[in-house]
């Protein structure tokens, strides 16, 4: 029954997804999913090469020669992550093909909406990951977003609107902050007061053509 409504792409009205590369060796990776109807499953899937260890939000995968994968998952609040061998699917792996894990990333919940926010870091051997935090917006247009070291990064939580009104944590150590989706090339107002930062339309500060608008201070 593959093809009746109840269960047909019509039941999904929202799929986008943001790519945020920093520098270094960090990728930030923010998806909205909705449904129109409960308890359709919503999954964030992730490809591997060695079955990753997992320790409740976090998992970690480990090559051959020692380099690492970090990943950190900040929402769904109320996510799981497992890991499982896809060698014995139906859909058989190729031939000579080294990435035989899946890490699967959801809300067992199975929620009308919800958003999924990784850190990626890669790393060197006997490398330590840089411990990731989940922040949001206080007040305005909502944002979510993670924190890591100096570096903070935002996304806003709906579809993006022709204006933005928001305020910003800005926690203590924090040096550089990003902003994403907003309009690409669009001019915002930006100012910092104490562990606050307001971002407005209209101002002297200006996102590039990805519409990400780069903070530092």
């Amino acid at each position: 029954n593959i093809g009746t409504p109840g269960n047909s792409i019509d039941a999904i009205t929202q799929a986008t997804r943001y790519v945020l590369w920093l520098n270094n060796d960090k990728v930030v990776v923010y998806d909205r999913a909705t449904s129109n109807m409960a308890g359709l499953f919503k999954r964030w899937n992730l490809t591997l090469i060695t079955n990753p260890a997992i320790n409740g939000k976090s998992a970690t995968e480990t090559l051959p020669s020692g380099q690492q994968l970090f990943v950190q998952s900040l929402l769904p609040l109320s996510s799981t992550i497992t890991a499982r061998n896809v060698v014995g699917d139906l859909t058989t792996i190729a031939e000579l093909e080294t990435a035989q894990f899946v890490m699967t990333i959801q809300d067992p919940s199975n929620p009308t909406d919800t958003r999924f926010l990784n850190v990626l870091q890669g790393a060197d051997a006997g490398a330590a990951m840089v411990p990731a935090a989940y922040v949001q917006s206080t007040s305005g247009t909502p944002f979510d977003g993670a924190m890591f070291g100096s570096t903070a990064v935002y996304f806003p939580a709906n579809a993006a609107s022709s204006s933005v009104a928001t305020a910003l944590p800005a926690p203590a150590g924090v040096h550089t902050v990003m902003v994403a989706g907003l309009a690409a090339n669009g001019s915002y107002g930006a100012t910092i007061a104490g562990n606050t930062i307001t971002i407005t339309s209209g101002g002297g500060s200006t996102a590039d053509a990805a519409g990400v608008l780069r903070l530092t201070f």
